[in-house]
């Protein structure tokens, strides 16, 4: 990679040229190189303002697959890959830092030693030492191929709880209540025993569920199915562990608008409480026939009654059970956030990022990137912590053919510095 007069950098081996897209990691030999779900977080900071990345190497069918921990000590323009997470054939994973203390908390989903189905484990990371601390702790260990278990996401209080969200498979054993269920596991400053699960969604399945935690409550939306399938959303209060809503809370657009949700949304919890949760939702038109689809912005100040906006226009895009990776919500000023995604009937090629206040997209749509690879942006994960004000806005990587492009580094077009707040 070389530096352009202009400050701009150019990765020769790929094909995306842009002031605002640093390499942040190049791909294992023979393998491909990917962020992680767009609902977990990825990226995070120390107590020294320096930022961290999380990066899967390696194919999900590849024997070398690991979760590897990236820093950045200049604000996200250039990246080293300084440690591998425990275990082999980890695949996804969600990691938080703590402003006062050198000190990340990481979970991963993966294989343990000698086991063959995927379990999730926490360990801590000394970000001044740059080493792992401890042994890694089973926070949900598999019996088999139908009860196994993946990470979600991961976040910290005020008060130093470390709150995880992870997910089943579709048989998992009690106290889950049933298949294809998300859950809270808490945990108090000072190492206490791990509380929970708190099955999140009262209905049907709880899936790609992703968690925002601010003012004492956990936050998440997820995809739930009542009777149809729609973005639910529920609060936790951590003094009391208990839900502020009885049951799951209705986010998304209902079948007799005409369009249908699929599993994915991005949750943004703004400062004053109020939030912003942007989904795809599309028609039916038959196999290989898409209609009518649209990333939509849903917005609420108190979590009970939501308006929905349209963010952008996509008549590519699916509806059903499908996971779609292209969009993220990074945390703004205010009630603001900032949108960053890719269009399925664009075939992810082209990455845009447009402002959004008070659940409203403003201004015109800005192209921060363009690739003539197919995939170059399917997969984006936000830089979301509410609590950490940083120049990265997200981190992006393709998906099959497109990961080869490596991870790339979304920059905020005015410099400052990572800072706590």
């Amino acid at each position: 990679m070389r530096k352009l007069a202009s400050g701009a950098f150019l990765t020769l081996a790929a094909t995306v040229v842009s002031q605002q897209l640093p390499v942040v990691a190049a791909g294992l030999d023979g393998g491909a190189v990917s962020v992680m779900r767009s609902f977990s977080q990825g990226v995070t900071a120390d107590a020294d303002g320096r930022l961290w990345c999380l990066v899967r190497e390696g194919s999900a069918a590849g024997a070398r697959q690991r979760l590897w921990l990236h820093l950045s000590e200049d604000d996200g323009e250039t990246w080293r890959r300084v440690a591998a997470a425990p275990g082999e054939q980890a695949a996804y994973g969600a990691l938080v830092g703590v402003p006062d203390r050198a000190r990340l908390h990481v979970l991963f989903a993966g294989q343990l030693s000698g086991a063959e189905w995927t379990s999730v484990s926490y360990q801590a990371f000394d970000t001044a030492a740059q080493a792992w601390l401890g042994e890694p702790e089973v926070l949900a260990r598999a019996s088999g191929p139908e009860d196994q278990f993946s990470v979600c996401d991961v976040a910290l209080s005020a008060d130093a709880d470390v709150v995880a969200l992870l997910s089943t498979h579709r048989r998992p054993k009690k106290p889950w209540p049933s298949g294809w269920s998300s859950g809270l596991m808490i945990r108090g400053d000072g190492g206490a025993a791990w509380q929970g699960p708190y099955p999140i969604h009262t209905n049907r399945y709880g899936v790609w569920a992703n968690l925002q935690v601010r003012g004492g409550l956990a936050h998440v939306s997820y995809r739930t199915s009542p009777a149809h399938s729609m973005i639910g959303y529920r609060s936790f209060e951590l003094a009391t562990r208990a839900f502020t809503q009885a049951a799951d809370v209705e986010v998304s657009v209902r079948p007799e608008s005409g369009r249908y949700v699929s599993n994915a949304s991005a949750l943004a919890v703004h400062p004053f409480g109020a939030r912003t949760v942007a989904y795809p939702a599309a028609g039916r038109g038959g196999v290989g026939r898409p209609v009518n689809g649209r990333l939509l912005l849903a917005f609420s100040v108190d979590g009970e009654r939501w308006s929905t906006t349209t963010l952008c226009e996509d008549p590519g895009l699916v509806a059903g059970n499908l996971p779609h990776e292209h969009f993220a919500l990074a945390l703004g000023p205010g009630n603001q956030a900032v949108a960053l995604y890719s269009k399925a009937s664009e075939r992810h090629r082209v990455l845009y990022r447009r402002l959004v206040e008070a659940g409203v997209a403003r201004g015109p749509e800005e192209v921060v990137a363009r690739s003539a690879r197919a995939g170059a942006f399917t997969r984006i994960v936000a830089a979301r912590d509410p609590r950490l004000v940083t120049p990265l806005q997200a981190v992006v990587s393709g998906d099959r053919d497109g990961a080869a492009l490596g991870v790339r580094a979304v920059l905020a077009p005015v410099a400052f510095k990572t800072r706590w707040q």
